[in-house]
C-alpha cells in the first residue's frame, strides 16, 4: 500500500517541475526581448512599463514608449540575469598558454651545454608555466568584459494556459490562468 502510494504520489509530482520553469509573469520594471510584426518589432529589447489585459506599454528607447497589442505578440522572453565569462575566459587563456609555451618550448631545442643550459623539456616547462599563467591573467579579463543576457520565454497567444507554481513552508500551490 505504501508503495502504491509512493508511486502516485511521485507521478503527480512530475508535471510541478515543468510547471515550475515555466513561472516567469510579466511586471512593470522587466527587461524583455519581443517580437511583434505588427508593430515591426523583431528581437527588439525594451522595458515594460506596465501590463495590461490586451497590451505592453514599452519603453523602447530612452525617450521613445510603444504600446504593443498582446495579440500581434509572436516571441516574448523575459530577461532573467546577467552574467560575464570570466572563468570560461580565463581557462580558454590557460589552455592557450600552456600549448603555445610548450610547442614554443619543445621547438628551440635542448641549449649547448653551459651555465644555464636547459633541455627542451624543461624550456617547454617554463615556457608553458610562464604563458598559461599569462593567459590566464588575460583570458580572465577579457571574460569579464563580456556580458550576455538569460532569457526566459514567456509562453504568449490567445488561449494559452500560462500556469505558475508558489512554494511555500507550509506547502506548494500550482495556480492556472488562461486568457481569452
Amino acid at each position: 500500500m505504501r508503495s502504491t502510494m509512493l508511486a502516485v504520489a511521485s507521478f503527480v509530482l512530475i508535471p510541478l517541475g515543468a510547471v515550475a520553469a515555466q513561472g516567469v509573469q510579466l511586471q512593470s520594471g522587466d527587461r524583455i526581448r519581443i517580437t511583434a510584426p505588427p508593430s515591426a518589432l523583431k528581437n527588439r529589447i525594451a522595458r515594460v512599463l506596465s501590463v495590461r489585459n490586451d497590451s505592453l506599454l514599452l519603453q523602447v528607447a530612452p525617450a521613445e514608449t510603444l504600446t504593443v497589442a498582446l495579440a500581434g505578440v509572436t516571441q516574448l522572453d523575459v530577461s532573467t540575469g546577467r552574467r560575464r565569462h570570466t572563468l570560461w575566459g580565463a581557462g580558454i587563456g590557460a589552455l592557450g598558454g600552456v600549448a603555445s609555451g610548450a610547442l614554443i618550448g619543445f621547438a628551440s631545442g635542448d641549449d649547448p651545454p653551459g651555465f644555464l643550459a636547459m633541455t627542451a623539456s624543461e624550456k617547454a616547462a617554463f615556457a608553458g608555466t610562464t604563458l598559461g599563467v599569462a593567459g590566464l591573467a588575460i583570458g580572465a579579463v577579457v571574460g569579464a568584459l563580456k556580458v550576455s543576457d538569460r532569457w526566459t520565454s514567456v509562453p504568449v497567444g490567445l488561449g494559452q494556459a500560462i500556469p505558475s507554481l508558489q512554494v511555500g513552508r507550509g506547502g506548494a500551490r500550482l495556480g492556472m490562468a488562461i486568457s481569452f
